[in-house]
């Protein structure tokens, strides 16, 4: 999925109203060009479910050369337990 318009079409569209974020762990380290990878670990709670689904998230900052940063990528998963 790519673009702005498309990815909040799709956000709009999911079934659920509210999704708290608990995160685990946040790691950061530079990469060329000013960039910043950043990792992150934790859990969703989705509505008023009780239990949450843990996730993994990874994505890449990049300067816009305005003086802030914008997502050049972005890799989500939710971990389900088996």
């Amino acid at each position: 999925m790519q673009g702005s318009t498309t990815i909040l079409e799709k956000l709009t569209s999911l079934p659920f109203q509210k999704v708290v974020h608990q995160v685990s762990t946040l790691d950061a380290q530079p990469t060329n060009n000013g960039g910043i990878l950043v990792m992150v670990t934790g859990a969703l709670l989705v509505d008023e479910e009780q239990k949450p689904m843990s996730y993994s998230q990874t994505f890449q900052l990049l300067p816009d050369g305005a003086g802030s940063y914008f997502v050049f990528n972005d890799i989500f998963r939710l971990v389900y337990s088996s």
